[in-house]
């Protein structure tokens, strides 16, 4: 096994220092700085030649972070690592995977372009947004895809009550609902589906299923303005639902979504710090919001990968 190393991006800061706490390392230090201009400077302030070098920056804003994600990858490798690996705990543009219009861009293509010609050696990823682009990948890059059911189900699995039923938000979260729904121990799952007019307007909610008399846990990939998952909240308590549960693995929380989530019919919203927020600030304006540490996942994963062990060990399994 080769020395651990982990870096870290001005967004990746906090979750690289919990990742490291747990690995009883200290993270090495980088300087991360901005020309007059604004143009990103990075360097490496120590040694990182022969050693197994772990990069954790989520890429939200995406263009800064993800410029800082390159940067710090290319010093690794140039100053000689051994392997590096990129832990961008969030990778941003990855729903916007095809063309919606004419004349728009597939954008997702552009980070895992960068990725791919950034010289790391392996990628890491988390609940990705869309499973499909990962085809996009190049060959000589080791890909790995975790999910945050491995934190969350034991921690939603000591707070949720019964009678419990999992929800979908949409038709294309329903393999994660299923999912959720095997490893929470439940046989079946609900659908919510919306008709929208416009990006970040819901005009109306259907349910397909029953959630009459049950406690409710809609699960998805993210939560950006909220606007999906509050529309669905205020259906299911139209339909008798009884108290009303959300977890995301991305907490977005763009805008004003914080504050609608404390207005909202939800009880708790959970999610994981994937993404760069001031979670102490966001706890203090809700507190319907509850945060679970991705930090456990992670640095189990670099463990196991630093030992050369599968990573399949992670993946929760449904119970029989």
């Amino acid at each position: 096994m080769k020395e651990i190393v982990v870096l870290h991006g001005t967004a990746g800061q906090r979750l690289a220092n919990d990742v490291c706490n747990l690995l009883s390392i200290d993270p090495t230090p980088a300087r991360v700085k901005r020309f007059a201009d604004g143009e990103v400077d990075v360097q490496i302030l120590d040694n990182v030649r022969g050693r197994d070098v772990f990069i954790v920056n989520p890429t939200n804003p995406p263009a800064e972070n993800l410029i800082e994600l390159m940067l710090l990858a290319q010093a690794a490798v140039g100053s000689s690592a051994a392997r590096v690996t990129l832990v961008p705990s969030y990778l941003g543009y990855n729903r916007q995977d095809r063309k919606t219009a004419p004349r728009t861009a597939i954008s997702a293509r552009i980070p895992i372009t960068l990725i791919n010609h950034s010289g790391a050696h392996r990628v890491l990823m988390f609940d990705l947004h869309s499973e499909g682009t990962m085809i996009a990948f190049s060959e000589g890059l080791q890909v790995d895809h975790l999910y945050a059911s491995h934190v969350a189900v034991p921690y939603l699995s000591a707070r949720l009550p019964n009678p419990l039923v999992v929800a979908s938000p949409d038709k294309g979260g329903g393999p994660r609902a299923n999912a959720y729904a095997k490893l929470l121990g439940h046989d079946d799952w609900v659908l919510f589906y919306k008709s929208r007019e416009q990006a970040g307007s819901v005009s109306g909610v259907k349910i397909a299923g029953d959630v009459r008399g049950k406690n409710v846990l809609f699960v998805d990939d993210m939560i950006d303005s909220g606007g999906t998952m509050i529309a669905n909240a205020e259906a299911a308590q139209a339909a008798g639902a009884l108290e009303l549960f959300a977890f995301a693995t991305h907490g977005l929380l763009s805008g004003k979504a914080v504050e609608r989530i404390q207005a909202s019919a939800f009880t708790k919203v959970f999610v994981t710090d994937t993404v760069a927020q001031d979670w102490d600030a966001i706890r203090a304006a809700s507190s319907k919001i509850e945060v679970i540490s991705i930090a456990p996942l992670i640095a189990r994963a670099i463990r196991r990968l630093n030992g050369e062990q599968s990573l399949s060990e992670l993946i929760p399994k449904a119970r029989a």
